[in-house]
């Protein structure tokens, strides 16, 4: 460890003071499973400890520069002049981290962390609640004489409000889940940024509108298993991932495909592609269509389309050229003049056998509807009017691109604020547009939308899109997996075809319709 990069917090502790460079600090923190520190660093905590200096570890480190060390051991052992814990919890806190400057008053809920850095002119305080579902509530008490407001997501400035407390400050907040607060404490009283209190007495603004729902692009789905044919091996019902694994197994790798399970491509995968001409496979991927409707729209999407022959039915297809979608490795082909009711086949063939020819999901896209069927899905007419509510529910549950939901206001001669609120909705982020003009985006809670600058007296066009995520398309969507970051093994151990109602998919969508406030 680095001088450098010894963690620090300004305590209460006056008594000493380590100077590093152009920083002193009056309390050093050795964090947990620390276990080697360089000789520059160990002689100037010796040093800082030797004048009085205030050490707290949660660590005991036992080696320098990676060697074990007498010395060391000993200067640990000073337990009157070093404090060694084992956790950090409240009493921890209040014993060696509480600071007469700044304390935390009536904290409830969330889970709120903060940092603090001490300027010339005044404290730049950042609060965080890193709860996902719980607001966090309480105020702050700090020394200075103002506050103000840098609003991270506007970059707006403002007065923060304040009220004063025995020669400090006491700031209020109430901070959303996964919300953040970022203030300036000046050292005295700034020009031009007085706190304005919001009153909270929000109206809802009526409309006689209808709100129209449009959808903004063509619906999507995933066809993820596949039987495949290699020699005179056959397999039915194969998850794409697996169908993969087998068919290079089949030709020589022992571990299956090599894409997902080594690093060093050349030699190894790459310099392998020498496959004979009678080698090879096809991969045949089945959908159902439950009715006739108008087929033109519909494309199918061949990941990297260059090393298949593709069929539809039994006839063959090329890709649209110098098209492709998601990616320019997905080809795009016109297939809706030989699609026909009910089952449907397109055929993947390699021969000879390609060592980039790895299985993956074919894609439809186009104007239609998806539904659950006893296995995977099937297809059917779009839906004309769509509601509130979640996409999946309505034919879309792979659809992952935005959803327009408008509605016109008459406002004859707007005054006030005016604010956007969307209810209760579920997406990745929702944009707000008035009369074209883009307002800000609904990303965290509270939820509201500033749109006061963009309203004119009479007719407003007023669009809430709700954008979705590539989850509910690329999945992983089997075995019940949690929320977060995703990798190969999530795709592992698909056993069967399971009904579309036991794919895992998120519901998004607007749950209600948005409205429109106004404030004084």
């Amino acid at each position: 460890m680095g001088s450098e990069n010894i963690i620090k917090n300004l305590g209460s502790v006056k008594s000493s003071k380590l100077v590093i460079g152009h920083r002193t600090y009056s309390l050093v923190v050795i964090p947990p499973m620390m276990e080697n520190l360089n000789r520059a660093t160990f002689r100037i905590l010796k040093k800082y400890v030797l004048n009085g200096g205030k050490l707290v570890a949660f660590s005991v480190p036992t080696l320098i520069d990676g060697s074990v060390n007498d010395e060391l051991t000993a200067f640990f052992s000073q337990t009157d002049k070093i404090s060694v814990e084992k956790v950090l919890n409240r009493e921890i806190i209040k014993t060696h981290f509480s600071n007469p400057e700044m304390s935390f008053i009536n904290v409830s809920g969330g889970d709120i962390y903060h940092h603090r850095r001490v300027l010339a002119d005044g404290q730049l305080v950042f609060l965080a609640n890193s709860s996902l579902v719980e607001p966090t509530t309480g105020s702050v008490k700090i020394k200075g004489a103002a506050s103000i407001e840098f609003n991270t997501l506007s970059g707006e400035i403002s007065g923060y409000p304040y009220t004063e407390d025995g020669g400090q400050i006491r700031l209020s907040f109430n901070i959303p889940p996964a919300g953040s607060l970022l203030v300036f404490v000046s050292s005295a009283k700034p020009d031009g940024f007085s706190a304005t209190t919001p009153t909270g007495n929000f109206v809802t603004i009526a409309t006689d509108s209808h709100m129209k729902i449009i959808r903004d692009e063509n619906n999507a789905y995933p066809i993820e298993f596949c039987d495949i044919i290699a020699g005179d091996i056959t397999a039915e019902d194969l998850n794409t991932f697996d169908a993969a694994d087998k068919v290079y197994k089949i030709h020589g790798f022992i571990n299956g495909n090599p894409w997902n399970t080594s690093v060093q491509f050349k030699t190894n995968i790459i310099d392998r592609d020498t496959f004979r001409t009678i080698s090879g496979f096809k991969a045949i991927y089945h959908f159902n269509v439950k009715e006739v409707f108008d087929f033109s729209s519909v494309m199918a999407v061949v990941e990297r389309p260059h090393l298949w022959k593709v069929d539809v039915n039994g006839s063959e297809v090329t890709p649209e050229e110098d098209r492709w979608w998601l990616d320019r490795s997905f080809g795009v082909f016109r297939i809706g003049t030989l699609i026909r009711k009910g089952e449907n086949t397109i055929t993947l063939s390699a021969h000879p056998m390609k060592v980039h020819a790895e299985i993956e999901p074919v894609y439809l896209i186009g104007d239609f509807s998806v539904r659950p069927a006893v296995k995977g899905w099937f297809l059917e007419a779009p839906v004309n009017n769509l509601t509130t509510g979640s996409w999946k529910d309505q034919g879309l549950p792979f659809y992952s691109w935005g959803i327009t939901y408008r509605k016109e206001y008459n406002i004859e001669k707007p005054e006030g604020k005016y604010f956007i609120a969307p209810g209760k909705w579920n997406g990745t982020v929702a944009e707000v547009s008035v009369n074209g003009m883009k307002a800000p985006l609904l990303a965290f809670p509270p939820y509201r939308s500033d749109i006061t600058d963009l309203l004119r007296p009479g007719v407003n066009i007023i669009d809430v899109k709700v954008i979705g995520s590539l989850k509910n398309l690329l999945g992983p969507h089997f075995n019940n997996p949690a929320p977060g970051l995703t990798g190969p093994w999530h795709w592992r151990n698909v056993k069967s075809y399971p009904p579309g109602n036991e794919y895992q998919l998120l519901d998004y969508g607007l749950m209600e319709e948005f409205v429109l406030m106004q404030t004084n």
